[in-house]
């Protein structure tokens, strides 16, 4: 958070770097790599302060040629490395839906970018914000399944702003340098408008048009809509939705943005002689929270092949794998009791092959609700909600691949370690349900397979706003 503007230069650095279609898998007709900031396509020149960080997790989609897809989960990171220059990247997973088609999700392309502000604007005069904000898109993504570009992407944009009282200004644009059969380069235009409109909200709105994308494409123009909501100084929460005014139907029926944004901005001063409220336990759990763990993951699947219509005996088979993954979530603790809702996601080989079936689960990701009781250091949790996986079948020379979606429930114990940090053991048990696919090549083969998992992980969180006192102390 910058210290001088306050919240309404939050909402400006926010207004600037959301996903554009790029990272929106299989949206390759609509505003593919235009890169901009929540929750508009238009950005802002505004980096991090130097020092300081700011991080979005963070859904985005949009409906196109019949078509949904976006990412889920997804973090917009940026960090305040020099005076006047930030350093960004932003990993997601990318998920797409065919019209009548099974979901598809995986690992999308990453972002990396620097935006230098070469021009601070004069607050008594006329001379705006500029900055040069150079993005690459990484071909991380599997672009076979229509989660990623499948080439390297760079845009080049410079973007100016100017700010009047409550009302903020900002727009710019750039060219796309865009490779690879049926590609071409193309350039994005955009300008945004914003007004505080009390200590909590803003609300904006944004213009935007680009040139087409691929050989025979269409151009396109848009409008979004958003707002931001301080819930504190240093948590946020964004969302914007818009359409296409042309050629809507193949580029941009609907979309929509809805993240929440962390940032290490100032607390709120006690006081003098104000003491904290009394808690029941040493350790005050509330707050926002975020972490890596590493895991073993234990499989079983029950198969039947059906051949002819009539089904074979179920055969059952275990495969096992380590797992490493990401997570956050956020927490509010009454007395002992802390609830919380955590999502997470999860990257490991587990692999197994029966009965001429091959299965292999490379990524996962779950949505959770958490009950916890807190004593001291400790916290006992219960934890539980759905879950999604993607999941790569072959059989008798068949690929066959869709995203499943299904339920997980369990439990563990954190530990704070030190201040801000803390360790957990958990263990989680899931199941994806009975999955059907249907071969191309033999009429009446059906292959059923029912997933249930168990896995066991560590973990490491950090905690924005825990502050673990010595151990014994009270």
């Amino acid at each position: 958070m910058r210290r001088v503007t306050g919240r309404r230069a939050r909402f400006r650095r926010a207004i600037g770097k959301r996903l554009a279609a790029l990272l929106i898998a299989g949206f390759s007709l609509a505003l593919s790599p235009a890169k901009a900031g929540p929750p508009f396509l238009t950005d802002d020149p505004e980096p991090v302060d130097y020092g300081h960080y700011e991080f979005y997790l963070f859904s985005q989609g949009a409906r196109a040629g019949g078509e949904t897809s976006g990412g889920a989960p997804a973090c917009d990171c940026n960090f305040g490395v020099l005076p006047n220059v930030q350093f960004h990247v932003q990993p997601a997973m990318a998920f797409r839906r065919p019209g009548g088609g099974d979901l598809v999700w995986g690992a999308g392309d990453v972002e990396l970018g620097v935006k230098y502000r070469f021009i601070e604007q004069d607050k008594e005069g006329a001379a705006p914000s500029a900055a040069f904000y150079p993005l690459i898109e990484t071909p991380t993504g599997d672009a076979a399944r229509g989660l990623g570009g499948g080439r390297a992407r760079i845009f080049l944009p410079v973007w100016l702003q100017k700010d009047f009282g409550d009302w903020s200004t900002f727009g710019g644009g750039g060219y796309w340098i865009n490779p690879g059969p049926g590609a071409r380069n193309f350039g994005f235009l955009g300008w945004a408008l914003l007004r505080k409109i009390d200590e909590r909200l803003t609300l904006g709105a944004e213009i935007y048009h680009q040139t087409p994308s691929e050989i025979g494409g269409a151009s396109t123009t848009g409008v979004n809509i958003g707002a931001i909501v301080d819930l504190s100084p240093r948590y946020h929460l964004l969302a914007s939705v818009g359409r296409g005014l042309t050629h809507a139907t193949e580029t941009d029926q609907f979309s929509w943005y809805l993240g929440f944004q962390v940032t290490d901005g100032e607390e709120v001063a006690k006081s003098p002689g104000e003491t904290a409220p009394a808690s029941a336990a040493a350790v005050d759990w509330s707050g926002f929270h975020a972490g890596l763990s590493l895991g073993r993951l234990y499989r079983r699947a029950g198969e039947t092949i059906v051949v002819d219509y009539s089904p074979a005996a179920e055969t059952t088979a275990g495969s096992n794998g380590a797992t490493l993954g990401g997570f956050g979530g956020f927490d509010a603790q009454f007395g002992f009791v802390v609830l919380g809702v955590e999502t997470d996601v999860e990257a490991g080989g587990v692999s197994k092959a029966a009965f001429g079936v091959t299965l292999r689960n490379d990524a996962r990701a779950s949505l959770r609700g958490r009950v916890g009781l807190a004593r001291d250091h400790a916290m006992l949790y219960a934890t539980g909600g759905v879950s999604v996986s993607d999941l790569a079948v072959t059989a008798l020379r068949e690929a066959f691949d869709r995203a499943q979606t299904g339920w997980t429930i369990g439990g563990g114990m954190e530990y704070a370690i030190a201040d801000h940090w803390t360790g957990r053991l958990e263990y989680r048990h899931g199941r994806s349900g009975e999955i059907a696919f249907a071969s191309a090549n033999f009429d009446g083969n059906l292959y059923r397979i029912r997933l249930r998992d168990d896995s066991m992980r560590l973990a490491l969180a950090y905690r924005f706003g825990l502050d673990a006192p010595e151990a014994g102390v009270k």
